[in-house]
């Protein structure tokens, strides 16, 4: 399976030291193969082979089938809303080559007053 693969910068505050701490959050797009639609999940991946470098991010790897699983987290928001989150664990992976973007290709810049 290849996944482009997203890099968000978090900050997050250490409860033991009261002094934050910066980390990195992996990012994806999934789709149903039932009903075609869309789904953002976060990537964790496992320590035995560790994460893509998130200078090179966003990027594509490659996921041998077999090697990845999806699981669901159940959260409250601030309203009391029950929801849930998606999160992919990945046990293997290989670079797959360079994300180029081409969200752009389809306009031009403004060049009027």
């Amino acid at each position: 399976m290849k996944l482009a693969i997203f890099a968000k910068k978090r900050q997050a505050i250490d409860p033991n030291t009261g002094k934050s701490r910066d980390f990195w959050t992996y990012l994806t797009t999934l789709i149903s193969r039932s009903s075609g639609e869309p789904l953002t999940v976060q990537v964790k991946f496992r320590e035995a082979c560790g994460a893509p470098d998130p200078a090179i991010c966003p990027c594509f790897i490659e996921v041998p089938k077999g090697k990845a699983n999806l699981s669901w987290d159940s959260y409250e928001n601030e309203d009391g809303e029950k929801l849930q989150a998606a999160k992919m664990w990945v046990t293997e992976w290989e670079n797959a080559g360079a994300y180029e973007d081409h969200t752009l290709d389809d306009y031009d810049a403004f060049t009027g007053v």
